[in-house]
């Protein structure tokens, strides 16, 4: 029985764009585990046949980029999707909670698949047009394009310019939508559930989650 709802106030300091914050949560349906939803991290093994799906909560005045790199070196830019993107962002609430994955099956090659959470206090947009080409190009134009990506990711990347490191942290709760739930659904995983932080600096939140796909 939920004994009461709490709204969550996630406290972002863009005031000072050198902080910067967002939530995300990496779900898995794995199989051994006759479809509970799991909570994934970095290096979590999956294998062919399971499902994940990845949620996110930002702040409205900064920019969320997540980025797939697949098992055979390939990219996919998740999130934003062109054909949902909100120019006037007045009427939107202070914070901005998507599902920039819903339940997909992995049944690609094995390999290590990597996705790249990115929350900028600016517009990336050299990398966002970079991943818009890589679509558009040959299988040759895609291997050109890829190192152009990767090395881009790779400056981003506040650990690469000896900048103080993205800090990630598990959440005493899942959160989704925005609310927790107290009581013994509390710390029920739900298909919306966030269930991590990642705070940055310097306008850079950076988050690079490995799975293991066996």
């Amino acid at each position: 029985i939920i004994a009461g709802i709490i709204l969550l106030s996630i406290v972002f300091s863009i005031e000072e764009q050198d902080n910067i914050e967002f939530l995300y949560g990496i779900l898995g349906h794995l199989d051994s585990q006759d479809d509970t939803s799991m909570v994934l991290q970095d290096s979590s093994i999956i294998h062919t046949g399971d499902e994940i799906r990845i949620n996110v909560g930002y702040s409205k005045e900064t920019y969320l980029y997540v980025i797939y790199k697949g098992s055979e070196g390939e990219f996919d830019l998740l999130y934003p999707d062109n054909n949902k993107v909100v120019i006037d962002m007045t009427n939107l609430p202070d914070t901005i909670y998507a599902t920039v994955l819903p339940w997909i099956q992995f049944n690609d090659h094995i390999g290590f698949e990597t996705f790249f959470l990115i929350n900028s206090a600016s517009i990336q947009g050299d990398l966002i047009s970079l991943c818009n080409s890589y679509n558009n190009v040959n299988e040759k134009g895609r291997k050109k394009l890829a190192k152009k990506i990767q090395d881009m990711i790779e400056d981003l990347n506040p650990e690469t310019k000896q900048k103080l490191a993205s800090i990630d942290s598990r959440l005493d709760r899942p959160v989704f939508g925005g609310i927790t739930y107290r009581g013994e659904d509390g710390d029920e995983l739900k298909d919306v559930s966030l269930t991590h932080s990642c705070r940055g600096n310097f306008g850079i939140a950076f988050k690079k989650i490995v799975l293991n796909h066996r």
